[in-house]
C-alpha cells in the first residue's frame, strides 16, 4: 500500500516566508508605487494647497485682529453707555416728578373768578362780613337791609356755573341784629364749589 500526503504544508515550503507572511506573492511594482504615491504625491498635493492654506491663515489672523481692535473701541463706548442709562433714569425721575406737578396744578384752587362773580353779583343792599371757601365749599357770612336782598343774592348763586346749584340759608348767630344802628337780617349761606374757572 502507499501513503500519500495531501498537506500543502509539508510539500515544498518558501524560504521567503517571514512571521506568517509569504513575501513571493507580494507584487513589488505595487509596492513601489504605494511608497511613491504617499512620499512623492502626497508632498506634491500639500504643496498645491499650502497657498491657500497660508492665505486662510492670513485672514483669519487678520479677522483676529479686527476683532480686537473693535472689542477694544467697544470698551470705549461703555462708558458713553453707562451715561446713556444714567439719562434714561433722569428722564424718567423727571417726568415722575412733571406727573407730580400736574397733579398739584390741577387741585389748586384759584378763586379769583369766583370772588369776581360774588363781587359782580351781590345786591346794593347786602354786606359780606366773612366768606370761606374750605375743601370745595363756600360759606359767606353776611347782614342785609331786605330779605328780598337776601333771596336775590341766593338766586344769583344758584345760576352760577361755578356752583352745584344747592345753597342752604340760614341765620347768622354769630352777627348782631343791628348794625350801624339800623335794623338787619343776619345770613350764613354754604355752598359746594364745582370749578375754579
Amino acid at each position: 500500500m502507499i501513503e500519500i500526503n495531501l498537506t500543502p504544508g509539508e510539500r515544498g515550503k518558501s524560504v521567503a516566508v517571514v512571521a506568517g507572511i509569504d513575501f513571493s506573492s507580494i507584487n513589488v511594482k505595487y509596492v513601489i508605487l504605494f511608497f511613491i504615491a504617499i512620499y512623492a504625491v502626497e508632498p506634491l498635493v500639500d504643496s498645491q494647497y499650502d497657498t491657500e492654506i497660508n492665505q486662510k491663515k492670513e485672514s483669519t489672523l487678520n479677522l483676529t485682529k479686527q476683532t480686537r481692535n473693535l472689542t477694544s473701541e467697544l470698551r470705549k463706548y461703555d462708558a458713553v453707555k453707562e451715561q446713556v442709562e444714567q439719562l434714561e433714569q433722569q428722564q424718567k425721575d423727571l417726568k415722575a416728578k412733571i406727573e407730580i406737578v400736574r397733579e398739584i396744578v390741577n387741585k389748586r384752587q384759584n378763586p379769583y373768578s369766583i370772588l369776581k362773580y360774588i363781587a359782580d353779583n351781590t345786591p346794593e343792599n347786602v354786606w359780606v362780613d366773612s366768606l370761606e371757601i374750605k375743601d370745595k365749599k363756600l360759606k359767606i357770612v353776611g347782614y342785609s337791609k331786605s330779605w328780598k336782598s337776601i333771596g336775590k343774592f341766593i338766586e344769583n348763586l344758584k345760576d352760577s356755573i361755578f356752583f352745584n346749584g344747592t345753597v342752604d340759608y340760614e341765620k347768622a348767630t354769630n352777627l348782631k341784629d343791628e348794625y350801624k344802628r339800623n335794623q338787619v337780617e343776619t345770613f350764613q349761606i354754604t355752598t359746594g364749589v364745582t370749578s375754579f374757572k
